[in-house]
């Protein structure tokens, strides 16, 4: 009887265990949109014939951050606000194909040959030229940007654009997911260009984005929900990264670092945090401005809002591995007064603004 009964025991659990692999290898092989979206989805609504800010050109940019500027004193982000670095690496393969000599003619025989059986040797098809290389630059941006409430929706834009000669087939987006800080409550993406939730767990969503041809430009939103328990300043620290594939040989980068504080309102603000050392000082003093915010190894470029309008600056640079870069700026020459000094992304379109004075 206890054989008979162990036996059954044993046939229930092959059974639960066939039905646990019909449903766990489909998830795991998931290559295309599901008929329901892992998250909530409402689709975007056509962009307006105005480029968004990070569209625009840097001569454009300048005009938009003066204009806005006049309009509003900026406040800067905390300090507490830190860099964290992280790793990157990258792999090549060089593969090459040798050809057999003849070292001697062939014999020639005389008469009836009876023709020996030749076994036709495999020819190794050509390896295809690379196609053209798609460049893929994906930007995030939350709304609000500096301070978000206990329990309210944070919004982070995702940008992509891409410089590159060719089109890229798809890209994917790890962006890190902190159940314990916020959860992804749902998206805004444009599944008619195949955007989609791909999966989603406690650490990470994993977002899809279809073809994007060169010089095209996309974007798509995801919404999260911050915890309601949270303890003041608590650092919602976000960055992805993404990977995308194309006719040549694909790539792998970070995004920018856009992280928010938790408190018990919203601060909001167009600009990315930058730094100023010192922030006042007569003329000639030596400033250093620096920020931690933008792309990896994008170019940079800058000027100076002036009570009088634009100066351009002959100062740029190069963002590290991180995002990182520091400008030196002596205001030799400058009148007594309040200036701005402007860096710009020439990649990210983000644009970061610290106010100095010339005692």
């Amino acid at each position: 009887m206890r054989t008979r009964f162990s036996a059954i025991r044993r046939s229930y659990s092959l059974l639960a265990f066939a039905a646990l692999a019909l449903f766990i290898v489909p998830v795991l092989a998931q290559t295309t949109p599901p008929a329901t979206p892992l998250v909530p989805n409402i689709e975007p609504v056509e962009l307006a014939a105005a480029p968004a800010a990070w569209q625009l050109s840097e001569a454009v940019a300048v005009a938009a951050a003066l204009e806005a500027l006049e309009a509003k004193q900026l406040t800067p982000p905390e300090d507490a606000l830190l860099n964290l670095p992280e790793a990157n690496a990258g792999m090549a393969a060089i593969t090459q194909l040798h050809l057999p000599l003849i070292s001697r003619p062939a014999r020639v025989i005389v008469g009836p040959v009876t023709p020996t059986p030749v076994t036709p040797t495999p020819t190794e098809e050509p390896t295809p030229e690379p196609g053209d290389p798609a460049r893929i630059a994906l930007t995030i941006w939350p709304k609000p940007s500096i301070w978000v409430a206990r329990g309210a929706l944070l919004e982070y834009e995702i940008r992509l654009s891409n410089d590159g000669e060719g089109s890229a087939d798809q890209t994917r987006l790890v962006f890190p997911i902190n159940s314990s800080r916020y959860t992804l409550e749902y998206t805004s993406l444009n599944s008619k260009a195949g955007d989609w939730v791909q999966s989603l767990d406690k650490n990470r969503a994993v977002v899809i984005f279809g073809r994007l041809g060169a010089g095209e430009k996309r974007s798509g939103k995801l919404f999260l929900r911050v915890n309601s328990g949270l303890a003041h300043q608590t650092l919602l620290d976000i960055r992805a990264s993404y990977s995308w594939s194309d006719d040549a040989s694909g790539g792998v980068q970070r995004s920018n670092w856009a992280p928010v504080l938790v408190g018990s309102g919203a601060s909001d603000a167009p600009y990315i945090w930058m730094s100023v050392n010192p922030d006042r000082g007569p003329a000639g003093t030596r400033h250093i401005f620096s920020t931690n915010r933008l792309l990896p190894g994008e170019s940079v470029s800058s000027w100076l809002n002036t009570p009088g309008g634009v100066r351009p600056l002959n100062l740029r640079a190069t963002a590290d591995d991180n995002g990182s870069v520091s400008l030196e700026y002596r205001s030799n020459g400058l009148a007594r007064g309040t200036y701005q000094f402007v860096l710009y992304g020439q990649r990210s379109g983000l644009t970061g603004v610290a106010t100095f004075v010339v005692q």
